[in-house]
C-alpha cells in the first residue's frame, strides 16, 4: 500500500513536534499536564486584560461624531453650506456651548442677533447694462424660435433649464415698461444663453427646410449668438456676487454655449465656477432640511449632477486634475417619483442618470490608468489586472441596461448615450495602441499560451476594443447624419467622432486594411460636415486631415515597396523558368512511391485536425494565421466558450 508524502502525521508524532516547538520558545521546562494548564490559564488572563485595556483606549479616543455639515437655506434660491470642521461649524458649536453654560448658570444674557449670512451685494454693478440688454433683444417670435431650437436639439440627456420656466421669463422680458436690476442678472444671463445656444443649432431646422443660403445663414447665426454671449458675459460679476442656485444654472449655460468653441478653456472655466457655486450652496450633499419644497430639492439635484458630470468628463478627457472626489458627494439622483411627470420627462431623468453613471465609469477607468502610469513597476501588473476587471464589470453593466430596456428615448438622446459609452471604451484602450509588446508567434501557432503571453493578448484586446468602438462611433454619427442630421455645435457628436478618427488613424499605422480605410474615410466625412461650426472645429479638422495625409503617404510607400518586391520576384521567376530543364523519365527515382503519398506516418495521423472549412469563402492569408488563436474565440452574442479564460472581446461592443 502506497502513502502520499503529504499524509497527515499521527497524533503521537504531532505531540512530539509541538513539545519541541514549546521547549524552543520557553526553554527546558516541564510539559506535564498541570504545567500546561497553568500556562494556558496565564495566557488567557493576559489576553482578557489586554482586550479590556484596548477597548478602554478605543472608548476614550475622540470619535469627532459631533461634527456635521450644515445647509442653511437663506431663501428658495440661495443656501449657505458649511462642511465638517469648517470655521462656521466651529463657531456654531461654540455658540451652542455658550448657550448651554448660560442656561446652567441661570443667567439671562441676551446675545445680539448676528448677521448669519452676508453677501457682498454692494459690489454689484449698476443697472445701465440691463437697459442695454432690453434694447438689444430680438423680436419676440425670433426669441421663441431660438428657444424652441434649444429644447429640440441642444438639451439632450443633460439638464440645464426647464422649458416652462424659460417661456415665463421670455414673457416677462417683453412686458412693456419692465425695469431690471442687478438682482435679475442670473435669470437674464440664463435666458440670453438659451437664445445663444439656440442660434448654434438653428441650422438643424434650416437643413430640413433648405430655404436659405447655408454659408450666409451660418455667419448671421454666429453673429447673433456672439452678441447674446457678450451681453450675458457683462453680468458675470453680479452672478458671482449673488452665488445662488440660479448662478449655477447661468454658468452652466455659459459653458454649454462655449463647449464647441473653447472646450478646455472658457467652457472648463465656466464649469469650474458652476461647481464652486454649487458646493457653496451645498448642492453636492443630500438635503435633509425642511425649508425647501420637493420641487426645489429636485431642481437642485438635477443642476448638481449636470455640473458634476460635465466638469468631470471634460476634465478627464482633457487631462485635468479631479476637482471633487466622488466620496464627497451624496446628493440624490434625479427622481421621477418626486413630481408628477409625463412619460417623456421620466425618460429624460433615466437618460440623465445613465449619463452620470457613464461618467462615473469613465472616472474609475481614468483612475486605474493613472495608477498604472504612476505606480512602481512591481505594482504595475496588479493595476493592469484591475483595469481588465473594471473593463469586464463596466461592459457587463452596459449590456445589462441594454437588455433591461430602461434606456429609451428620442433617436438623438439614445445615440448620444451610445456615443458616450463607446468614447469610454476608446479612452480605456487608447493607451495601449502603441504598446510594442507582442505575444510570441510560436505560442500563437501552437495555440498554447504562456501566462505572460495570455496577459499580453488581453491587453491587446483593449486596443482592439478601442478600434471597434471607434468604428461604432463613426457608424452612429453616419446614422445621425442620414436621419435627424448631425449637429455642428454638439460637443458630444464632434468630440466623439474626433476621438474615433484619431484611433482609426493610429490603427492605420499598424494595419491599413481596406475596411479600416473606408471607415476612416466615413469618419472624416462626418468631421468635415461638422467642422464648419466655428474656428475651433475647423482647426481640429485640419489637424486630422494633416495626419491622415501623412499616413496615406506612408501607405503609398508601403504599397509601392510591395509592388517592387513582387515585380523583382516575378523577374527572377521568369529568368529561372527560361533556364529550367525538365527531368527526363530516365532520371526519375525508381524507388519513389507511385501512390504519391509523401507524408510521414506521423503527419498522416494528425492530418484530420486541419479545418477544411477555412477554405470556404475565399483564399487564406497564411501569414496572418500566426496572429490568431482559433481555440479562444469569443462571441458577444453567445458569451465565452466553456473553459475559456479569455474574457476580452476582440469585437467592438454593440
Amino acid at each position: 500500500m502506497f502513502h502520499s508524502k503529504d499524509a497527515e502525521p499521527s497524533s503521537d508524532e504531532r505531540t512530539r513536534h509541538l513539545e519541541h516547538i514549546a521547549r524552543h520558545f520557553l526553554g527546558d521546562i516541564s510539559l506535564s499536564d498541570e504545567r500546561l494548564r497553568r500556562i494556558v490559564a496565564n495566557l488567557q488572563a493576559e489576553q482578557t486584560a489586554a482586550g479590556s485595556q484596548k477597548r478602554a483606549e478605543e472608548d476614550s479616543a475622540p470619535a469627532l461624531d459631533g461634527e456635521h455639515f450644515t445647509v442653511m437655506s437663506v431663501d428658495s434660491n440661495t443656501a449657505h453650506y458649511s462642511g465638517e470642521f469648517s470655521h462656521w461649524n466651529f463657531s456654531q458649536r461654540l455658540k451652542q456651548q455658550v448657550d448651554k453654560r448660560l442656561r446652567e448658570a441661570s443667567l439671562d444674557v441676551r446675545m445680539s442677533a448676528p448677521v448669519e449670512y452676508w453677501r457682498a451685494n454692494h459690489l454689484k454693478s449698476r443697472n445701465s447694462s440691463m437697459r442695454n440688454i432690453l434694447q438689444s433683444l430680438p423680436p419676440k417670435d425670433v426669441a421663441i424660435f431660438l428657444s424652441r431650437m434649444y429644447f429640440q436639439y441642444a438639451q439632450t440627456n443633460t439638464f440645464f433649464v426647464e422649458e416652462a420656466w424659460l417661456l415665463q421669463r421670455l414673457e416677462a422680458l417683453y412686458l412693456p415698461g419692465i425695469v431690471l436690476s442687478a438682482d435679475d442678472s442670473t435669470w437674464i444671463c440664463s435666458t440670453l444663453m438659451v437664445l445663444a445656444v439656440g442660434s448654434q443649432f438653428a441650422h438643424m431646422q434650416d437643413a430640413q427646410t433648405a430655404s436659405v443660403d447655408g454659408s450666409s445663414f451660418e455667419s448671421a447665426a454666429d453673429a447673433v449668438g456672439i452678441s447674446f454671449y457678450q451681453m450675458a458675459a457683462e453680468l458675470i460679476p453680479d452672478m458671482i456676487a449673488e452665488a445662488s442656485v440660479n448662478s449655477v444654472q447661468a454658468f452652466l449655460l455659459l459653458a454649454h454655449y462655449t463647449l464647441p468653441l473653447d472646450t478646455y478653456g472658457l467652457a472648463y472655466t465656466y464649469l469650474g465656477l458652476a461647481l464652486k457655486m454649487a458646493i457653496q450652496n451645498g448642492m453636492h450633499r443630500k438635503y435633509t432640511g425642511n425649508d425647501l419644497d420637493m420641487g426645489t430639492v429636485e431642481f437642485r439635484n438635477r443642476l448638481w449632477w449636470t455640473t458634476y458630470r460635465l466638469e468631470k468628463r471634460i476634465g478627464i478627457l482633457h487631462g485635468r486634475p479631479t476637482s471633487i472626489s466622488s466620496s464627497e458627494v451624496d446628493a440624490e439622483y434625479p427622481s421621477d417619483h418626486s413630481v408628477s411627470l409625463a412619460a417623456e420627462a421620466s425618460s429624460n431623468r433615466i437618460l440623465e442618470n445613465a449619463s452620470t453613471k457613464l461618467t462615473d465609469w469613465l472616472g474609475d477607468i481614468a483612475f486605474v490608468i493613472h495608477m498604472i502610469r504612476r505606480s512602481p513597476s512591481r505594482l504595475r501588473r496588479a493595476y493592469l489586472e484591475r483595469l481588465l476587471q473594471v473593463r469586464q464589470q463596466y461592459f457587463g453593466w452596459w449590456q445589462e441596461i441594454n437588455r433591461s430596456g430602461s434606456v429609451t428615448g428620442p433617436t438623438r438622446s439614445v445615440a448620444h448615450l451610445t456615443l458616450c459609452h463607446h468614447l469610454n471604451m476608446v479612452f480605456l484602450g487608447r493607451p495601449f495602441m502603441f504598446n510594442d509588446k507582442r505575444s510570441s508567434s510560436r505560442s500563437a501557432l501552437t495555440g498554447k499560451q504562456a501566462p505572460e503571453d495570455k496577459f499580453t493578448s488581453q491587453l491587446e484586446g483593449l486596443a482592439k476594443d478601442a478600434v471597434g468602438s471607434a468604428e461604432q462611433i463613426v457608424t452612429v454619427c453616419q446614422a445621425l447624419e442620414t436621419s435627424v442630421g448631425l449637429a455642428r455645435a454638439s460637443y458630444i457628436e464632434f468630440s466623439s467622432c474626433r476621438a474615433a478618427v484619431l484611433v482609426l488613424l493610429a490603427a492605420c499605422l499598424n494595419e491599413s486594411s481596406k475596411e479600416l480605410r473606408d471607415t476612416l474615410a466615413r469618419g472624416m466625412g462626418c468631421i468635415k460636415a461638422m467642422s464648419t461650426a466655428n474656428l475651433s472645429t475647423r482647426s481640429e479638422a485640419s489637424i486630422l486631415a494633416a495626419i491622415e495625409a501623412a499616413i496615406s503617404r506612408l501607405d503609398n510607400r508601403r504599397n509601392s515597396d510591395k509592388t517592387s518586391d513582387t515585380d523583382e520576384t516575378l523577374s527572377t521567376f521568369k529568368t529561372w523558368a527560361a533556364k529550367f530543364q525538365p527531368a527526363s523519365v530516365e532520371n526519375i527515382d525508381p524507388n519513389l512511391d507511385p501512390s504519391g503519398n509523401f507524408l510521414s506516418s506521423e503527419a498522416d495521423a494528425n492530418f484530420d485536425t486541419f479545418d477544411w472549412n477555412m477554405l470556404e469563402g475565399g483564399s487564406i492569408d497564411f501569414g496572418d494565421l500566426a496572429l490568431h488563436h482559433f481555440d479562444e474565440a469569443f462571441s458577444i452574442a453567445t458569451g465565452p466558450q466553456e473553459n475559456s479564460e479569455h474574457f476580452l472581446s476582440t469585437q467592438s461592443p454593440e
